[in-house]
């Protein structure tokens, strides 16, 4: 099985935070309704009340994935990541895996050009911290 070093998962950590930073903004500004609301979720949203229930979600699940991302970072930086915390990442793998298939059939265009090569890129980085992290100080 693939083990990417510590300098590899150092950067992918860095960029799942960059990633899940700007996520974070972007989920405010659609609470704000900055971002019209038919525009997320794949055009699917009824109105503005459902708009403020799945954004909410998803900001919480987003501020999750970062701190979750944070966490790695730190576990990395100590020589040790914990199994738990490989299989958040596993799980947030998935989570994008699904979310990439979901965005490529949205109804809109944006969520489908923009969205789309960004969970992807997601999944792959989270899949890419899964597998176990062995301090090999030689």
């Amino acid at each position: 099985m693939w083990n990417p070093s510590k300098k590899l998962r150092t950067i992918a950590c860095k960029i799942l935070i960059i990633l899940f930073s700007m996520t974070t903004i972007f989920h405010i500004f659609a609470l704000l309704q900055v971002v019209p609301f038919q525009y997320l979720w794949g055009g699917r949203l009824g109105s503005v009340k459902e708009m403020y229930l799945m954004e909410s979600v998803s900001l919480f699940v987003t501020a999750f994935f970062l701190g979750s991302s944070i966490l790695y970072s730190r576990y990395l930086n100590q020589g040790l990541v914990p199994f738990w915390t490989r299989i958040v990442f596993g799980f947030v793998g998935t989570i994008f895996l699904l979310n990439t298939i979901g965005n490529l059939v949205a109804v809109t265009d944006l969520e489908t050009l923009l969205a789309t090569p960004v969970t992807a890129i997601i999944s792959i980085i989270c899949f890419s911290l899964v597998s176990k992290y062995e301090n090999k100080t030689s």
